[in-house]
């Protein structure tokens, strides 16, 4: 691994664990403070709608920008195809806020499960200024200012936690709280970073000829990140209808125990921050092999960390508090926290190989194989959660399935380039001890659990 790819992965991934100490600390905050599980049930499926919703609001245009912005050797063609990239999700996102808002009415019954409808509309602004500022935020990325990056990053997550702290705490609004919290810190995160594309900005570069080049990548690119979404959240709201007895007392105790085993793709994402200016930058991977290596073996640690000691660290007495990190009435939510893990680290192999569609320009592999795991999914998710005793169990086993497929899917259909290829002892190495760290996290003493995680590291020697 290059050194330009260590220090861009290390000064992301402290952003995003250091944001998401923070943003964590609004899940047990959650838990305490929401009236119900089913409250909190409604906020995971708000938070699907918003995550969804992004995608369409930026329609595939993030990914051509990057992929253009970052080859383009001269300034005027990376204003070029920044404008016009700028400009459609400008135009476009505000056509699909305006329809938001005309169908605010239905639309609450399905995503904010009937509460005030004037929720929605503050959800569509959210999604409008978000898409606006992830393009002002992929530029820092594009331009290798993770440094910057990162500051907005926790800037965003600190704003976020105490607006909710206000809202939500202190004014005791609930899900209305949640959302009054979101679109604050969205129109001020918007704000601080308008001046990165005032300074970029320039209306003469304005072409119907570019725009079309952006189309081109972005539109086949588009479903990919649709079947993604889908794929992240269509189990809550399948939970939701297929549980006919207090499903959103299901879908928050699925929510809290999926947003603890989630905590493996903020490495994913610290590394694909990197990873992909890296790859575009270069077009040189010939350390794929390396590469990979060291991804594999940093998410098999984390993952050991987190399967063995996630229960005692959820359920502890948490001094001059009183009370554990996360309340009592979701602690039966810890049990799929190993399977949704797992399902991320498939997710993280699933990064690694979209570098050769990328490359080759085919990146409707991607959307073929996010389109089957999704099939995969809401398929087993008919099956599994129905029958099994604890629904969220099942629905957890589906995710898994899903990006295991997906990860199978697209490292085959790459193997005929010998470039992208993994490290088979490393993979071994790190699936053998994943398996037993999940066995140790059932049967093993503590003692085992707090050796086991040295062992790990030291063993990596002999390979």
């Amino acid at each position: 691994m290059t050194s330009v790819l260590k220090k861009e992965t290390l000064l992301y991934g402290l952003g995003r664990l250091f944001g998401s100490s923070i943003s964590f600390f609004l899940l047990p905050f959650y838990t305490h403070t929401l009236s119900s599980t089913g409250e909190y049930g409604v906020v995971q499926i708000i938070v699907a709608f918003i995550a969804f919703s992004n995608i369409v609001f930026l329609f595939g245009f993030d990914g051509a920008l990057m992929k253009y912005y970052v080859a383009s050797i001269s300034d005027l063609d990376k204003k070029a195809y920044l404008s016009n990239t700028y400009l459609w999700v400008f135009v476009f996102g505000f056509f699909i806020l305006l329809m938001l808002i005309s169908i605010k009415e239905p639309l609450a019954n399905y995503i904010i499960a009937g509460y005030d409808p004037s929720l929605v509309s503050k959800i569509a602004f959210i999604l409008f200024f978000d898409a606006l500022r992830s393009i002002h935020l992929l530029v820092l990325r594009a331009e290798n200012r993770s440094i910057h990056f990162t500051i907005m990053m926790v800037l965003d997550i600190l704003l976020l936690a105490s607006f909710n702290v206000f809202f939500v705490g202190i004014k005791g609004l609930g899900v209305a709280g949640v959302v009054h919290a979101n679109f604050l810190s969205s129109i001020i995160l918007f704000l601080l970073t308008l001046s990165i594309i005032i300074t970029r900005f320039s209306y003469k570069t304005l072409s119907f000829k570019r725009w079309n080049t952006l189309r081109m990548f972005a539109f086949p690119l588009m479903p990919a990140g649709l079947f993604w979404m889908i794929l992240e959240f269509a189990d809550r709201k399948m939970l939701e209808f297929l549980i006919p007895n207090d499903s959103l007392h299901i879908v928050g105790i699925y929510g809290a125990g999926y947003k603890l085993g989630s905590l493996m793709l903020l490495l994913v994402y610290a590394f694909n921050y990197a990873w992909r200016p890296f790859f575009l930058k270069k077009n040189n991977i010939q350390s794929f092999k390396k590469i990979s290596a060291y991804f594999f073996f940093g998410l098999g640690l984390f993952y050991i960390l987190l399967v063995l000691f996630v229960d005692v660290i959820a359920t502890m007495n948490i001094p001059f508090i009183g009370t554990s990190l996360i309340d009592s009435r979701y602690w039966e939510g810890l049990v799929i926290v190993p399977a949704i893990a797992l399902a991320y680290i498939f997710h993280g192999s699933f990064v690694l190989q979209e570098a050769e569609p990328f490359i080759t320009n085919n990146v409707y592999k991607i959307s073929i194989c996010r389109a089957l795991g999704v099939i995969i999914n809401i398929s087993l998710n008919f099956l599994f959660i129905p029958y099994f005793e604890k629904p969220y169990l099942g629905a957890s086993l589906a995710t898994l399935i899903a990006y295991f497929s997906m990860s199978l899917i697209l490292y085959f259909w790459n193997y005929k380039s010998s470039i992208f290829r993994y490290d088979n002892l490393m993979v071994l190495f790190v699936a053998t001890n994943i398996f037993a760290a999940w066995l140790l996290s059932t049967y093993g003493t503590f003692f085992f659990k707090l050796l086991f995680p040295f062992t790990y590291t030291y063993n990596l020697n002999t390979i």
